[in-house]
């Protein structure tokens, strides 16, 4: 039946989904990749655009710095001012030293003034400089802008000194530095940088007489590389570097970082993009690479392709979340065409499903009429309806045979340790008449008749409370034979004296631990301890005998072993049960929860237990106990 209405839905349902499926899959596929390839060239187009500008910017700023040198270099005023300058400087500290020629002091100021006049000139009203310095070649620089008037240095401690001065370009910028004097200018606690442009400055007749350096903030040159890295939506990295592959922008990039990024170089080895894969970082990424000859600068646009194409993978999942919903729908379609021939089937397959052990030969599982329509559905149905009931009977059979069964067993068990506590106790009245204890063979019997009566009663389960109160009576029993050689204690959780539990299976435990532990010089102590741990309840019976032999607990533990295995229990002996009798009978009431231990201590300890739920006790709340000895 299950086979035909699966076959039904292939015919109605599984052919139309296919093609919806496959439809959709073609056309979501070349328009994802129509896409992919759109989206991919703006980005690149747009990443390409970005770049050429900020590479013309940083171009426009270098040019400025450019401009004003050239303006100086190839002034006349600025070459003679500044070599009368020098010359007066000299010659009016040479007289100064001795007092003499003030006059030649007061020229040299008129003319540093009319110097300064015509820097401020040659750089502009505009300021597209911050700072301008005319050094000589040996200690004296002067400078216009921020920083007004003469200053020394020392040729040897500049870095830029040598480079300058072998420069065979023209112009030489320096590589950006942290600028103090520039910081003090700038509202920011953080320290400005600054970078220079030189160019070797020549007299009348060619000959170099000293070095310009015109200077501008680093973040002014930078700005569009800055702002880009700030507001770019997809997190891209600028790179800028020199031909000396020293990193220019950022200021504090670590160079091993971007190593691999410095060795890319475009299609014209100058400007280019280029999907690159960084193996040091594991990274693909998108290069975009603009080089200017007027600087020798290198820009490099670094943006990871996932971020770039985010938009593309977002348009991706939502297309395919529409494409779903339309394929669903197609498929819902579809499964209403065939839901009216395929209900009357789902409808038996439902109440087959759904039908339980108690619902069987009941109509809360299956009702009594299918009413589909379709005499062949409805015959089928009234069918199921009718094997239900069949069903039903067969098992309640097989459930009390099985009952019938379990008690036969557990009968049959209790019933073994009957005579075998009879033989005992009548051995021990013999052995009492022999001595002419007369009173305590009284006692005896009347406890061995309270005990015969307790053996003789209905049921096969018992409340712990009488089992114990019958177990201490036994041990009364003995103690009147053995007098205070013989001592035993009983501490007893309260919660447990309700709990239902098979009878017969603690006295067994005592009497086994008293007949050990009398082979032992006495006085000879029994203990009987019952606990409650979390859902389990267990009794321990312990002794002060020699306890077990490795032999005995070996024999033991392997049959016990052999029905855990098996899950069959052994044949019914009347005679040689002793533990292996309690263990079967708890393993008849508790099944796998069965708790049965026996171990040495100072002298033979057996635990057994079992769940509280199947004992009869849902909950406890404290504990409470007797001792008697």
């Amino acid at each position: 039946m299950w086979t035909k209405n699966r076959n039904i839905r292939s015919i109605l349902f599984s052919t139309y989904s296919l093609i919806i499926l496959i439809v959709f899959t073609v056309l979501v596929a070349w328009f994802y990749l129509w896409a992919s390839d759109l989206l991919r060239k703006n980005a690149t187009d747009s990443l390409e655009s970005m770049g050429q500008s900020m590479q013309d910017n940083i171009d426009s700023e270098f040019h400025k710095l450019n401009d004003v040198s050239l303006n100086v270099m190839y002034s006349n005023l600025v070459k003679n001012h500044f070599q009368r300058y020098l010359s007066l400087t000299t010659d009016s500290r040479s007289n100064i030293a001795v007092n003499a020629n003030v006059t030649g002091a007061e020229n040299s100021v008129q003319n540093a003034k009319e110097l300064t006049d015509i820097l401020t000139a040659a750089i502009g009203p505009s300021r597209p400089v911050e700072q301008l310095y005319l050094y000589d070649f040996k200690s004296k620089v002067y400078g216009n802008g921020f920083d007004n008037g003469e200053r020394t240095y020392l040729p040897q401690d500049k870095p830029w000194f040598d480079a300058v001065m072998h420069n065979t370009a023209g112009k030489y910028i320096a590589p950006p530095v942290p600028d103090e004097e520039m910081s003090r200018f700038i509202s920011s606690n953080e320290k400005q940088f600054s970078m220079s442009l030189f160019r070797l400055f020549y007299d009348n007749y060619n000959t170099p007489m000293g070095i310009i350096e015109v200077k501008q903030y680093f973040n002014r040159i930078f700005k569009s590389a800055i702002d880009f890295t700030d507001r770019n939506p997809y997190q891209a990295k600028v790179l800028v570097y020199n031909n000396a592959n020293e990193i220019i922008y950022p200021t504090k990039a670590d160079k091993e970082r971007y190593l691999p990024y410095m060795t890319y170089r475009g299609a014209d080895g100058t400007a280019g993009n280029q999907s690159f894969y960084n193996q040091d970082t594991g990274e693909k990424a998108l290069l975009s690479l603009h080089y200017s000859e007027f600087t020798g600068l290198s820009t490099v646009i670094i943006v990871s392709e996932s971020k770039l194409l985010s938009p593309l993978f977002t348009f991706a999942k939502r297309t395919v979340l529409i494409a779903l919903i339309i394929l669903l729908l197609s498929i819902l379609l579809s499964f209403l065409a065939a839901k009216r021939i395929t209900m009357p089937i789902q409808k038996i397959h439902r109440s087959m499903r759904t039908m339980r052990l108690e619902d069987l030969g009941t109509e809360r599982g299956a009702a009594p009429q299918l009413n589909s329509g379709l005499n062949e559905l409805d015959q089928l149905y009234w069918s199921f309806v009718k094997m239900s009931s069949r069903l039903k009977q067969s098992m309640d059979d097989l459930l009390m045979s099985q009952h019938q069964e379990l008690q036969a067993k557990l009968i049959a068990l209790q019933t073994q340790m009957n005579p075998h506590f009879l033989y005992n106790t009548l051995t021990t009245i013999q052995v009492m008449a022999q001595e002419n204890m007369n009173a305590e063979i009284v006692a005896m019997t009347e406890n061995m008749s309270d005990f015969l009566r307790y053996f003789s009663a209905d049921g096969s389960l018992v409340a712990l409370k009488e089992e114990v109160l019958h177990t201490r009576k036994y041990l009364e029993i003995n103690q009147i034979r053995f007098g205070r050689k013989l001592h035993f204690e009983f501490d007893i959780d309260d919660q447990l004296t309700e709990l239902r539990i098979p009878k017969l299976i603690i006295q067994p435990l005592v009497e086994n631990a008293l007949k050990f532990a009398t082979k032992h010089q006495p006085p000879w102590t029994i203990r009987v301890t019952g606990t409650i741990s979390a859902n389990h309840w267990q009794v321990e019976v312990a002794d002060t005998g020699d306890g077990f032999s490795e032999e005995s607990l070996a024999n033991l533990d392997r049959r016990i072993q052999e029905i855990d295995k098996t899950n069959v229990l052994p044949l019914l002996q009347l005679n040689g049960m002793g533990l292996l009798n309690i263990y079967i009978r708890m393993k008849l009431m508790y099944g796998n929860e069965t708790i049965f231990r026996i171990a040495n201590g100072q002298g033979a300890t057996v635990i057994i237990g079992g769940t509280l739920t199947q004992g009869g006790i849902n909950e406890h709340h404290g504990h409470g106990g007797t001792a008697v000895s």
